[in-house]
């Protein structure tokens, strides 16, 4: 359901749409919507679900959105991501209509890829105007104009390249180089997964207090201490599996889960088999 109004004209300077070919969406991103438009006064889309995630960079002027539960501001060189799944609107400034460039992802769960991104915190970033993704739009549109034989791949490939963007913006063009206590944190936990590490042992190896360690988690990584942890312990038990031929209880127990039942839920709520039917699909020969 969606309803727009526009009491003035608006002028729409791009308009693409693409159907991706079927079942595409299913296992790998897409475009399916994308363009440019100079909003006037009253412009407003207003809509209480739809397909897909919609997002919006402002070239100029300003605008508001709203999604899950919040009222954003969006001024030029910022960028903000519409949670489609749930009501959302977004509007022009009636002194101050803004001129965007947008487009609908639609995926898997492209949902997943907005909390990857911005965690719970506001779907909102600014973007320096040296970094500005407006040339990733005219690659965009310049690919829907074309639609050549690999434009499916090509759409994935430009999906991927905006998620890259979107991350530096958020975290810094400087995020790879972790903050000193968050790296050390990193390395002590990689070297002794199987440790429990509890909050006040990340607190005495990194120097900080319990809430700051998880904020640095929380922004850097976007996780918290314990779901890092236990993907590491994951990847350290399938190197294991694959590795040597100890039991699985001792796997376990080198991971640091506290027993055999506990590694197997794990194991199977991540990877989707069991530890054991996954070592055996790794070691099989070819026939």
């Amino acid at each position: 359901m969606y309803k727009t109004r526009i009491m003035e004209k608006s002028s729409v300077l791009e308009s693409f749409h693409y159907v991706p070919a079927a079942g595409w969406t299913r296992t790998a991103f897409s475009v399916l919507r994308a363009g440019k438009v100079a909003a006037a006064r009253d412009y407003r889309i207003e809509r209480a679900f739809h397909p897909g995630q919609d997002i919006l960079y402002c070239v100029s002027g300003r605008g508001h959105v709203e999604t899950l539960g919040q009222r954003l501001e969006v001024r030029a060189n910022q960028l903000a991501w519409m949670a489609n799944e749930a009501p959302h609107v977004h509007c022009a400034d009636p002194d101050d209509p803004w001129t965007l460039l947008w487009f609908r992802l639609d995926g898997p769960d492209p949902a997943i890829l907005r909390r990857k991104l911005f965690g719970e915190g506001m779907p909102r970033t600014i973007f320096a105007e040296a970094a500005s993704p407006a040339p990733w739009f005219e690659r965009l549109f310049a690919a829907l104009r074309r639609r050549d034989a690999g434009i499916d791949l090509r759409l994935n490939q430009l999906v991927a390249e905006f998620l890259l963007m979107v991350d530096r913006a958020v975290n810094g063009a400087g995020h790879d180089d972790l903050p000193g206590p968050l790296a050390s944190a990193l390395e002590a936990m990689r070297a002794d997964p199987g440790f429990a590490w509890t909050a006040a042992d990340l607190a005495e190896a990194t120097g900080l207090g319990a809430s700051q360690v998880r904020r640095l988690f929380q922004k850097h990584l976007r996780t918290s201490p314990h779901q890092w942890l236990m993907r590491e312990r994951l990847m350290q038990a399938q190197s294991m599996l694959v590795q040597g031929d100890q039991p699985l209880a001792e796997v376990a127990e080198a991971c640091g889960f506290c027993d055999v039942y506990h590694f197997g839920r794990e194991f199977k709520r991540s990877v989707g088999i069991s530890p054991a039917a996954w070592r055996r699909s790794e070691l099989s020969a070819p026939g």
